[in-house]
């Protein structure tokens, strides 16, 4: 018996089996990749390599040396540096003690001397006026009197306030000067001594050494990088999914990776989505997926990995 289906029962049908069709296999692996964020450990000053105490594939831990430069020219200019300080901070301390001794009992020497002269024309302006009294001198003789007086106190009185003057710490805008002076000299002691610092090179994480870039005697340029270092947290993994899957992945997502030769699958979880789509993503390991509109998903591990940057792997939603 010959079984005739409705047209709009057949359409249903239809629907059904596309739908079918357009639903992917959750079993169904993704191919994808490792990937590393390398960190390439250089020094911020120029020099010869000296010293290299590590080798490639070598793991170190935080505070493990990796390189040293000959910081013979930083060494220099902190001794420089060091000793323009210390002349910085003589001088400010000297404005505080005046001047020498020395200098202040000569200055003595000449306030006793001018003392002296004021006296002697005291009496001479003295007797000059009782002989006038008595008719034995002049007017102009007093007068002359008079003057020597005046000008020995006016130099007495010069050399007291130079007295003074010497025995006064600097000018406030002097010691201010001489504050700063001192603060630029501390500063640039400072720089010069995190130069010297900066030619040895520690480990500020832990993780594995995977290429050096330069041999001990090289001379390494500032900011060139003289170790290539894995995080201890390992690769990352990379891999595309298809446009009409993307509304079913989120960040945050729980991954299994796996890989030929792999003793057991390694959990992972989604930390980046792309927001643009790639035609062409930079490795795709299955042909028939070569024209799909794809993006690009990103997951790190959630604990560290001994697995290979570069090597492929197969990514599936428990």
């Amino acid at each position: 018996m010959k079984v005739t289906l409705a047209p709009a029962r057949l359409s249903g049908v239809l629907i059904l089996l596309l739908l079918g069709a357009c639903q992917r296999d959750p079993s169904v692996d993704y191919q994808g990749y490792l990937e590393a964020d390398y960190a390439y450990i250089g020094a911020p000053v120029a020099g010869r390599l000296v010293e290299m105490p590590v080798q490639r594939g070598a793991r170190v831990e935080v505070g493990a040396p990796l390189f040293a430069l000959d910081g013979e020219l930083e060494r220099q200019q902190l001794a420089e540096a060091q000793g323009r300080l210390q002349q910085a901070q003589a001088q400010r301390a000297d404005l505080n003690l005046g001047r020498r001794p020395d200098e202040i009992q000569v200055i003595a020497e000449r306030v006793r001397e001018a003392r002296s002269a004021v006296a002697l024309a005291e009496r001479e302006l003295k007797r000059a006026a009782e002989m006038q009294k008595r008719g034995l001198g002049s007017d102009e003789l007093r007068d002359r009197a008079a003057a020597t007086l005046a000008q020995a106190q006016a130099r007495l009185a010069s050399t007291l306030a130079e007295q003074r003057s010497a025995e006064l710490a600097g000018r406030p805008d002097a010691l201010a000067a001489a504050d700063a002076a001192t603060a630029a000299a501390q500063a640039v002691v400072g720089q010069a001594s995190w130069r010297v610092a900066q030619t040895h090179v520690d480990a500020i994480a832990a993780g594995r050494v995977e290429d050096t870039l330069y041999q001990v005697g090289e001379w390494v340029p500032a900011g060139a990088p003289v170790l290539k270092l894995l995080p201890a947290q390992g690769p990352y993994v990379r891999f595309f999914i298809p446009l009409t899957e993307l509304s079913q992945w989120t960040p945050g997502m729980l991954i299994a990776v796996d890989c030929e030769g792999c003793p057991a699958a390694q959990s992972a979880r989604v930390e980046f989505i792309a927001a643009a789509p790639e035609y062409t993503p930079p490795i795709i390991f299955s042909e028939s997926r070569n024209e799909d509109l794809v993006y690009r998903v990103e997951a790190r591990f959630d604990a560290p990995t001994l697995l290979a940057p570069g090597l492929p792997v197969k990514v599936r939603r428990p």
